[in-house]
């Protein structure tokens, strides 16, 4: 399951991470720094475990709603509150809880739908699916 894929990433990634010359560096002040998209992926963990959960446990349809990621970095302030260190072991924590929580879904319960919009529908192996996908290609923006 894509399961091992979150749990590869999460021994792999620290030390890339830590690694990078100068994660607070902004390229203009309208982009996020490293630190800043790594505190995105943060936000994106919390936002989807909360989807995760809300699915297992609600016998209503459950609407997949869009959050404001540009406030919750900016809320968050990552780029001034926080060290990188700091930022990483967030990261990791909140994946390991993902990781966790996701090894307990009993395989019946993947095909549990999100409502995007009226017309379309996920179901919740997707959703999963979506979301390391979307880890992916925010790290390969940080490494590139």
């Amino acid at each position: 399951m894509i399961t091992s894929e979150l749990e590869r990433l999460i021994q792999t990634v620290p030390q890339d991470i830590l690694a990078l010359p100068n994660p607070d560096y902004k390229p203009n002040p309208s982009k996020w720094s490293k630190k800043e998209i790594l505190g995105h992926l943060c936000d994106s963990a919390t936002i989807n475990h909360k989807r995760f959960i809300d699915r297992l446990y609600s016998n209503e349809d459950i609407e997949l709603e869009l959050y404001k990621q540009n406030h919750w970095v900016e809320c968050n302030d990552y780029q001034h509150c926080y060290t990188i260190d700091e930022v990483l072991t967030l990261w990791i924590t909140l994946n390991q809880r993902i990781v966790k929580t996701m090894k307990n879904v009993a395989t019946e319960k993947l095909a549990l739908q999100f409502t995007v919009s009226e017309n379309e529908k996920v179901t919740f192996e997707w959703l999963f699916t979506d979301y390391v996908e979307h880890l992916k290609h925010h790290l390969k923006q940080i490494f590139d």
